[in-house]
């Protein structure tokens, strides 16, 4: 992000929250990408009849768009849902990587303006959990792990994960279904399970950001309150 580092008193306002409105433009950016795909494909697939048996006066339908035909692939689920998934999922992991880079920031500042001995790299772990044990333990911040806030954001971190190591898959090796993943489709309407892996809908990317700024909104509430003893 290319905005001066503010202090850690207003660093929702003056950081953060114009940083959820960029990352709102990059959403609608990708939506625009994804509608306007599947419309050119709905344009510009070509239909063509194949004779398979001349003498028999049997004929079928072919679609073909972009090297890909509806006898090897079904295009138009790939074109109106497998496509669209793959951005989406690229994009979630970006939302995700700027908000544990954020915290992670966050921590950093902190051992700046208070001159702390124990940095972030100090605390085992990795990520979320290791920067919000930071900003707990060290800062002394209420990191709100009780939370609606703090579940919605792990259950984001659970797909986020899935989809990092499994590509989303939804079972396991031995064909059961992932509790963890499952647990995070049936709380939120905008992903589903089409029996292999998750399927990202439309809205997904906004419910993440506003998680995130919601939690982040939490947080920036208990540093306030830290300058006020």
């Amino acid at each position: 992000m290319f905005l001066m580092k503010p202090t850690l008193k207003d660093w929702y306002e003056s950081y953060l929250s114009p940083e959820f409105e960029l990352m709102k433009s990059y959403i609608e950016g990708i939506e625009e990408q994804v509608a306007l795909n599947i419309q050119k494909f709905k344009d510009n697939q070509q239909i063509y009849e194949v004779d398979d048996y001349p003498e028999e006066g049997y004929v079928h339908a072919v679609t073909v768009y972009q090297g890909l035909d509806d006898e090897m692939w079904g295009i138009h689920k790939v074109f109106s849902e497998y496509f669209p998934n793959m951005q989406r999922k690229s994009a979630l992991l970006t939302l995700t990587g700027m908000f544990e880079h954020e915290l992670d920031q966050l921590c950093e500042s902190y051992v700046k303006e208070h001159e702390v001995t124990v940095g972030l790299n100090d605390i085992a772990g990795k990520g979320l959990e290791r920067s919000t044990k930071y900003l707990e333990k060290v800062c002394g911040f209420n990191v709100y792990k009780t939370s609606d806030e703090w579940k919605n954001i792990k259950g984001i971190q659970v797909l986020r994960n899935a989809i990092v190591h499994q590509n989303g898959k939804t079972n396991d090796g031995n064909g059961r279904k992932i509790k963890a993943i499952q647990s995070h489709i049936e709380q939120v309407k905008f992903i589903h399970d089409d029996g292999k892996e998750v399927v990202i809908g439309k809205e997904y990317l906004n419910y993440v950001l506003k998680s995130y700024d919601d939690y982040i909104q939490l947080l920036d509430k208990s540093i306030k309150q830290s300058y006020e003893k």
